[in-house]
């Protein structure tokens, strides 16, 4: 089951080729623009509601705003995608996003706004956020080429953990200058920045299919991700990741060190070296050709349990820095290889499609995590709830590696598309 790890002088300079292609540069910029404006925000809208005297439960509140629409809709996102002309879609979700950040930093500079209008305006760029992620997913490998889909996977899997490390870093640093709403005024610049460097794209009109109603349309979707069994395999572990391991990391994970001294300072430590890790994962997959791609998936998987179970037997805090870099790492290969494996493989006209049943599930998923992490936690306690969770994660692992769909899927040195079913 080795995945036979093979460094390559071609493949690595594949990211070069791309960083000279005109188009991709202006994709990779607009999601790199944004997503770092993106990252400054949480912490921003946090700082914004409390000094506003709302409660936590209001801060909930509003995320939840966010999130729903991103999970109701993602499907709807994924039908529009294969329609319409994904750069042009892209451009509208931000525009959305980019007015209701707006809205909100200066309603945040006016004074103290109603929580049904922070609802309103979370809602709407949720609502941008659902319909800009299938189609990116259709549109990165109609950009990038298919000999280069794992590259440019890989390149946004690096900005993405480093927005990760230097956004709340940034989103305290401007809270702490001129408050929450600059912050969120810089977001929607962000934004905007995006939807200008996607204007300047120029892209081959898009080949619509022959139009049918949308329920039809996403039946279609359907059925040619039931035509996959390795990504019916893979998505369903993807959901169970969302539920199990980045739930339980991500809220006992703080829980733990609440009451320490130096506890928020101690776990902030843990936590950036998952982007650190994120990094290093990208700059692996980047330069490192991987005949088997899930089969590597699987190995990665396995090791997202390591800071669960540190977190479970109280380890010192130097493993456990290591444990989240590891994690970090793990999670970059997870990302980029299931992402590069559903594009090579999944025809351009249902890309947008399939991609939203996928990310539905990995989504969906993560709201009740995080929800059940408490109350579980609560009976039968924290380190048992995050055990189970490490146990749960490596027994999807040997139940994948004993798949034969999984073994035996194969991507072409080349990157270009194989026949998988």
């Amino acid at each position: 089951m080795a995945t036979s790890l093979q460094p390559s002088a071609a493949l690595s300079g594949g990211y070069r080729a791309l960083l000279h292609q005109r188009n991709f540069v202006l994709l990779f910029s607009a999601y790199s623009i944004s997503t770092l404006g993106t990252a400054t925000v949480p912490i921003a809208v946090a700082f914004a509601l409390l000094s506003a005297d709302y409660s936590a439960s209001a801060v909930g509140i509003v995320l939840a705003a966010q999130t729903l629409p991103m999970v109701l809709l993602m499907l709807a996102g994924g039908v529009v995608g294969d329609r319409w002309p994904r750069r042009r879609l892209m451009m509208g979700a931000d525009l959305l996003r980019c007015a209701s950040q707006a809205t909100l930093a200066i309603l945040l500079a006016l004074g103290h706004p109603s929580l049904p209008a922070l609802m309103v305006l979370a809602a709407c760029c949720g609502i941008g956020t659902a319909f800009y992620g299938p189609a990116e997913s259709g549109l990165i490998p109609q950009v990038a080429g298919a000999e280069r889909i794992k590259d440019a996977n890989s390149l946004i899997s690096l900005t993405g953990s480093l927005a990760a490390i230097l956004g709340p870093a940034l989103g305290g640093l401007l809270v702490g200058l001129g408050g929450a709403s600059i912050a969120i005024g810089i977001d929607a610049a962000s934004y905007a920045a995006s939807a200008l460097c996607l204007a300047l794209m120029r892209i081959a009109p898009h080949a619509a299919s022959a139009r049918a109603s949308p329920v039809t349309e996403l039946q279609h979707g359907w059925s040619e991700f039931n035509r996959h069994r390795w990504l019916q395999l893979v998505t369903v572990q993807q959901g169970m990741l969302s539920l199990l391991a980045f739930a339980p990391f991500f809220v006992l994970g703080p829980a733990l060190f609440a009451a320490m001294p130096g506890g928020a300072q101690t776990w902030g430590l843990i936590a950036s070296a998952t982007g650190v890790g994120g990094i290093a994962g990208g700059l692996f997959v980047l330069r490192v050709h991987i005949p088997r791609p899930l089969l590597a998936v699987q190995l990665a998987t396995a090791l997202l349990a390591t800071p669960l179970v540190m977190l479970a037997l109280h380890a010192p805090v130097p493993l456990l820095v290591l444990g989240s870099a590891t994690f970090g790492v793990a999670l970059a290969v997870v990302n980029v290889l299931v992402q590069t494996s559903l594009q090579e493989s999944i025809p351009r006209h249902f890309l947008s499609r399939v991609s939203s049943i996928f990310s539905l599930v990995a989504m969906g998923l993560g709201p009740i995590g995080f929800a059940l992490c408490g109350p579980v936690a609560s009976m039968i306690g924290t380190e048992r709830a995050l055990g189970f969770g490490a146990c749960a994660l490596l027994a999807s692992v040997a139940a994948l590696l004993a798949s034969y769909d999984i073994q035996r899927f194969t991507r072409l040195p080349s990157g270009s598309p194989a026949s998988h079913s």
